[in-house]
């Protein structure tokens, strides 16, 4: 192999692009759901923000499957094992399956003590708990969708999994317009139409993925062979996906006592918060795009043992994610105004809202660092250095930052979009550095004795 690979740019353009769009549009659920229920109030949103934050911790068991299958399917590419990748596609689904189904019982028992931990009640109270319960019973749905993009991801396909999701969320989007405000012969239900159109729309992205893993991708197939249990090759699964489990837990964790500073504040604050996050998160959509790439591309060159190829295929890609999220950082502050007044919120929202959006533009080329270096040291079999970071990130910079510049200096939320900056910015030093050291050259998935040998393979 040459020193710099031929083409790379274009190969990193190839797979971040339909990424990047999957991501928006599942973004666009829950935006378009606050901008249906913007319509019935301030409280509203606030319960439904508060809820999406709460409910999405219980979502993590089964993402962390996803990041798991698309490692384990990359490497398994990359050593040329197609049955080993078929394989650890039918297991992770079985995985994820059974993971979804627990989270989602739990999330339905716990949604109303859950939400009245951060400190809502009332109307925001009501509306979070029934927009969290609905929105757990599409858990097993979700997990299979999720995890059937993640193996079609390993082998190098974005285009289809950003497909798929884009006909389930148009067809969700419309069927919560029709269930909120009752229009087309559907009743109006509010905030509760707003999440069975959730449910539907995982319902049929889940359909849709397992007919296409199905019928073949990439040369293999998901047998029904592959979806019986293997012990030991779940127990590998799991062992990569734990620490994706336990950062996204600490994070989330983290964001769930962000949320409660944030809710102490005041509904205006609270409201504020809502909208500028939304609209961050959009933004947000490009870097995780590269995400995918990095953990691709690099998860490929590891199966294969190509440690100097992974490296250029990293650095090519955090190159790539810094250009375009430094870009989104002009284009946000240019339509801030714009953007935060699609919501039609009181002055005082509007005005509170734009300046933490403004604050939240200066996040962007961070992002686009730590997610494409935490994409690569997970696709080269690492995933417990991104967990260290975020465990630092949380408690020695997140939350005394958004304490010390909120609370206790009296900045309110704009003091706290102050220390989420300063936070995403150390993190990302914090991964290029650990990215730099190098330790992820060792920790493979993907066996010596696994590797198809070329010569092997032409006899």
């Amino acid at each position: 192999m040459e020193p710099k690979e031929r083409g790379l740019g274009a190969t990193v353009f190839r797979l971040s692009w339909p990424a990047s769009v999957e991501f928006l549009i599942i973004t666009s659920i829950v935006f378009a759901d606050i901008l249906f229920l913007s319509r019935l109030g301030s409280g509203i949103i606030a319960g439904v923000g508060v809820s999406v934050t709460v409910f999405r911790v219980f979502y993590e068991a089964f993402n962390s499957v996803a990041v798991a299958s698309t490692t384990a399917v990359a490497q398994a590419v990359g050593a040329r094992n197609s049955r080993l990748a078929e394989r650890c596609a039918g297991q992770s689904l079985t995985f994820a399956f059974m993971l979804g189904c627990a989270s989602g019982a739990l999330g339905v028992a716990v949604a109303l003590p859950a939400m009245k931990l951060m400190g809502v009640h009332g109307v925001v109270l009501d509306a979070g708990v029934v927009y969290m319960r609905i929105n757990m019973l599409a858990s097993p749905f979700y997990a299979l969708a999720l995890v059937g993009g993640g193996i079609l991801k390993g082998v190098g396909d974005t285009r289809t999994p950003m497909l798929f999701t884009l006909v389930a969320s148009a067809f969700k989007i419309v069927l919560s317009a029709g269930l909120i405000f009752g229009r087309w012969g559907l009743p109006e239900l509010g905030v509760k139409g707003a999440a069975i159109g959730t449910l539907f729309g995982y319902a049929l992205n889940a359909v849709l993925m397992l007919a296409r893993l199905r019928l073949g991708f990439s040369a293999m197939k998901l047998r029904s062979s592959t979806l019986k249990i293997d012990k030991n090759l779940i127990r590998r699964l799991a062992l990569l996906a734990w620490p994706v489990a336990a950062e996204r837990m600490i994070m989330r964790t983290g964001f769930v006592f962000y949320m409660r500073v944030v809710s102490a504040l005041g509904t205006v604050a609270l409201a504020a918060n809502q909208i500028a996050l939304r609209l961050e998160s959009v933004s947000l959509t490009i870097g995780f795009g590269f995400t995918v790439a990095a953990t691709t591309l690099v998860g490929q060159a590891i199966g294969r043992r190509d440690v100097t190829g992974a490296r250029d295929r990293a650095y090519m890609t955090m190159k790539m994610a810094l250009a375009a999220m430094g870009t989104m950082t002009l284009i946000l502050i240019l339509l801030r105004h714009l953007a935060v007044g699609m919501f039609k919120p009181d002055v005082d929202v509007r005005q509170l809202a734009t300046i933490c959006l403004t604050i939240g533009a200066f996040e962007l080329p961070a992002f686009g660092m730590l997610f494409t270096f935490a994409g690569a040291l997970r696709g080269a079999g690492d995933t417990r250095s991104p967990m260290l970071v975020a465990l630092f990130g949380t408690f020695a910079l997140r939350l005394p930052l958004v304490y010390l510049l909120g609370v206790y200096f009296g900045l309110g939320l704009k003091g706290i979009w102050y220390g989420t900056l300063l936070d995403w910015t150390g993190r990302a030093l914090i991964m290029a550095m650990v990215f730099r050291r190098g330790r992820w050259k060792s920790k493979a998935f993907i066996e010596e004795a696994e590797i198809v040998d070329i010569e092997d393979m032409e006899a």
